[in-house]
């Protein structure tokens, strides 16, 4: 046996030691704490790396744009055939 608490150094089983079971509970809530904060760390930084900017479609017909925006409203007839005209140049 050691010098003090039963030969487990000075301190016997850390900060929390003298606090008995409570000193227990008290540990494992804190390293399990931590491993959450670091799993939701890597998560986090995870989703960061894995995302990247949306890549233009490629492919896509002007004129069917101009159709699809003359069908919704976005833009009058004439303005159609101004761009249609201009696609067709």
């Amino acid at each position: 046996m050691g010098f003090c608490c039963n030969g487990f150094g000075w301190g016997g089983w850390g900060a929390w030691g003298s606090l008995g079971t409570v000193g227990l509970i008290l540990n494992v809530v804190f390293f399990v704490g931590l491993l959450a904060v670091l799993g939701l760390g890597a998560a986090w930084l995870i989703r960061q790396l894995g995302r990247r900017p949306a890549a233009p479609q490629a492919g896509v017909d002007p004129i069917e744009i101009a159709r699809r925006r003359l069908a919704a409203g976005e833009i009058t007839t004439a303005e159609f055939g101004e761009i249609r005209d201009r696609l067709q140049s």
